[in-house]
């Protein structure tokens, strides 16, 4: 799959740095895979190694390249620069593939920027992804008026959570792929938000002024979930829903 754009922590690694070096990546791997195990790193992870088979969240990012200077001066001031790159937090990673711009929260494990020789560096960057799966950069947004049933087909290769805003009052009965979704009357401007990629990254339901309304769900329910392909979405609420949603890939 063609790579064409790959930046972390606003630091492109494919094209032009920041101190006129030129980019060329040389390896990128579990970008998209669904490794379970790693050892534990320098900054994200302290001593050992550990592994889970049955949860996604350990996956691996490793991306391997070069970059050719105009100067040794230029060369070794940005070294310093890629050394730092993610701290000891959570970053962006974005990249720009076949599939589109997509982006992914890791953590940098270890950092390798060798000098090859004084105009050329050579790197690698080691990442934890935070959340297993990589999301469209741009959300996409399907309006669904009460009552109503709209047909929507959605990218991606795995459920892509869901971020629902009232557009009026009323009452919420949305279903999705037989997964039913249920509250009592919330405000408009109301978001009920299913998961991470959100502002609220859990399973919320907050007004228009951030008041928690999550007493309001009635059961039984379900959070859905906007699955690759086509969807059914039916409101038989009394409220007007927006329907957000990332574009999921694992």
């Amino acid at each position: 799959m063609a790579t064409s754009a790959v930046v972390l922590a606003g630091f492109p690694l494919v094209g032009v740095t920041p101190g006129g070096g030129r980019a060329t990546l040389t390896g990128f791997e579990g970008w998209l895979g669904g490794s379970n195990e790693r050892a534990r790193g320098k900054r994200a992870g302290g001593d050992g190694a550990w592994s889970s088979r049955a949860h996604r969240a350990e996956k691996k990012i490793t991306a391997l390249g070069t970059i050719v200077y105009p100067s040794a001066a230029a060369a070794a001031a940005e070294r310093r620069t890629m050394l730092a790159l993610g701290g000891y937090g959570k970053v962006l990673l974005q990249v720009t593939d076949a599939l589109g711009d997509l982006q992914q929260t890791v953590e940098v494990d270890d950092v390798g920027v060798p000098p090859t020789r004084d105009t050329m560096l050579r790197f690698t960057f080691d990442m934890l992804a935070v959340d297993p799966f990589a999301r469209a950069s741009t959300a996409t947004d399907v309006a669904v008026g009460a009552g109503a049933t709209v047909s929507h087909t959605a990218a991606g290769t795995f459920p892509a959570e869901i971020e629902v805003t009232l557009t009026s009052p009323g009452t919420v009965d949305l279903t999705i792929a037989g997964l039913r979704l249920r509250t009592g009357s919330l405000p408009s401007g109301a978001v009920l938000t299913s998961g991470p990629g959100f502002t609220n990254p859990r399973r919320t339901i907050r007004s228009s002024s951030g008041d928690n309304l999550f007493g309001s769900i009635v059961q039984p329910m379900q959070w859905p979930a906007i699955v690759p392909g086509a969807n059914s979405i039916h409101q038989a609420g009394t409220a007007g829903l927006s329907v957000r949603y990332f574009s999921t890939y694992a």
